[in-house]
């Protein structure tokens, strides 16, 4: 179980989420998971029954964190006044330049028109720019190793398991154990974000 509250983790991401539907969207997320949490506490009787839900539980708050930093690696591409002042004007050019670097043109049906826009990075390539940036922790921080194998945790939903991701039996794979550690680094990147990147 994650070690916040829901009511806590949706009051901390609304101190640095930047884009307010994503944030809707999170909550509803976060509903599920603790749902699922419900579930589990109250309806299933044994190991074998709990398990089945870890699976589902652990690729939501994945998707979770990836659309904490995506929306983040937004609010860096468009913030002004709400660009995060623990940036220096040096490193926020380089952020700025990098990021406007790989927009991408796309045409938006809902609004019938073209755009430029940040380009829909791979969890893998947004954890490489906060690494780059250091703007979790220093380059060379272990997180970044732990983020990368959040990535391969997540990329084992698929079940033919192509890339060879942890065990080849999926029953070994979503365990109690490795929903503990994705709970620790969900509460990890909720407590840096508010911490360093809480909106003016």
């Amino acid at each position: 179980m994650i070690s916040l509250t829901q009511k806590e983790i949706e009051d901390k991401i609304n101190r640095f989420n930047w884009n307010f539907k994503v944030g809707d969207n999170i909550k509803y997320n976060l509903d599920e998971i603790f749902y699922l949490y419900k579930i589990k506490e109250e309806f299933c009787s044994n190991t074998k029954e709990k398990s089945f839900l870890n699976k589902h539980i652990s690729i939501t708050i994945v998707a979770i964190i990836e659309v904490i930093f995506h929306d983040f690696i937004v609010r860096l591409s468009e913030a002004t006044n709400h660009f995060p002042a623990i940036i220096d004007d040096k490193k926020r050019n380089e952020i700025k330049k990098y990021i406007n670097g790989g927009k991408i043109h796309f045409h938006s049906k809902r609004i019938g028109i073209k755009l430029l826009r940040i380009r829909n990075y791979s969890l893998s390539q947004i954890f490489k720019i906060l690494q780059k940036f250091e703007l979790l922790e220093q380059k060379d921080s272990p997180i970044y190793q732990t983020l990368e194998k959040v990535t391969h945790f997540r990329n084992r939903i698929h079940i033919y398991n192509w890339f060879d991701n942890f065990e080849i039996n999926e029953k070994d794979v979503f365990t109690e154990k490795r929903l503990d550690e994705l709970e620790k680094v969900l509460v990890y990147v909720i407590s840096v974000m508010e911490v360093k990147y809480a909106r003016p």
